[in-house]
């Protein structure tokens, strides 16, 4: 009885909390005042409502020192995004055949702005070739593919993505758990209020869009002014960008792809786009009747297969660098459009 009374007096103290307005909210609570233009009308209604949430709170302040009272009020004003899920399950990376995906970055505009990011960025461009040994215009077309140069980083509250994918999307639940983890202890860290951060609807911040753990462990301070800030300085990003795909295995001087040719599909059919890695040396493939159809070197190689037109797919045999992008985003058509880009910015930049 004791223990149920309890219960309601907390119950009741936290739909005051979330019953305030935005202009009580306490001064210096860590809790951003957006949260509350859509919070929700009732504590039950809320995620610090949610039995799993309040199991995470219970974590994040014995493990981490967290403050108790800063999570029970910033999780008290945020409910599920529905929005958030549908995105999850409808990634154009996974729907959209690659001669219609690659146009979104692919194209003139993209690689002019790629260009121009370049020639404004070239000293820290060349600062991190030198320091990671990363072509530079993959540096820049991955953040071109990403975000378009910085133009687009997300105008969602990261805090909400990913509370609601950690607690409502259980494919994937034990991942994002531990991103919201990264990003509550980053908003510490930084002086971050909870609910500030903008991203896309996934949680990656930043115009590289890092999750939080990658912008923990991987970002930095390029620019050496004293803050990391992935949203406005160009050179934080570039060596962030840099400092992943080392990180992630990337190779200097190694090719990315070279075009192939499949004489008998039904042979190989199923190696096409299977693993995260180089599977067979060029005289494997050749056994198989599998030949590059460019000059190549005789590192290991993956067979990729996507489709450049509604009636053809076209075939490449993919180094580890290829696979090193796809470490950014595990999508193979990803892979492709950055390196493409990265491509199309070197040839324009050479006319």
């Amino acid at each position: 009885m004791i223990k149920l009374a309890a219960s309601v007096i907390v119950a009741i103290g936290l739909t005051a909390c979330s019953a305030v307005e935005q202009k009580d909210l306490p001064a210096n609570s860590g809790v951003s005042n957006a949260l509350l233009e859509d919070k929700p009308k009732e504590w039950a209604d809320s995620y610090a409502g949610n039995p799993s949430v309040q199991a995470f709170i219970d974590k994040m302040a014995s493990q981490h020192g967290y403050d108790r009272k800063t999570l029970e009020l910033a999780f008290s004003h945020i409910k599920r995004r529905p929005k958030v899920i549908e995105k999850s399950d409808n990634q154009p990376e996974v729907l959209i055949p690659y001669y219609q995906y690659k146009t979104r970055f692919v194209n003139q505009d993209r690689m002019r702005a790629g260009q121009k990011f370049a020639l404004r960025n070239a000293k820290w461009l060349n600062k991190a070739e030198q320091e990671f040994g990363i072509d530079p215009h993959v540096v820049v077309a991955l953040i071109g593919v990403e975000t378009y140069y910085g133009r687009i980083t997300g105008s969602k509250d990261v805090f909400t993505s990913l509370t609601t994918l950690a607690f409502d999307y259980p494919r994937r639940e034990t991942y994002f758990q531990s991103e919201l983890e990264a990003y509550l202890l980053l908003a510490r860290e930084e002086g971050w209020n909870i609910g500030d951060t903008k991203g896309s609807y996934s949680g990656a911040m930043g115009m590289v869009q890092f999750m939080p753990s990658n912008y923990q462990k991987l970002a930095l301070d390029y620019d050496q002014d004293g803050h990391i800030d992935l949203w406005h300085s160009e050179a934080d990003a570039i060596g962030s960008v840099a400092n992943y795909l080392k990180h992630h295995g990337w190779t200097t001087d190694q090719p990315w792809f070279v075009t192939a040719q499949v004489a008998d599909l039904a042979t190989v059919e199923e190696q096409v786009n299977k693993g995260r890695s180089p599977s067979k040396n060029m005289t494997e493939w050749s056994a198989v009747n599998v030949l590059p159809t460019q000059p190549f070197v005789i590192n290991k190689t993956g067979l990729i297969g996507l489709r450049t037109s509604p009636n053809e797919v076209s075939y490449w045999l993919a180094y580890e660098n290829f696979f090193t992008v796809m470490d950014y985003n595990p999508s193979r058509r990803y892979a492709m459009s950055v390196l493409e880009l990265a491509k199309s910015i070197g040839a324009y930049e050479a006319k």
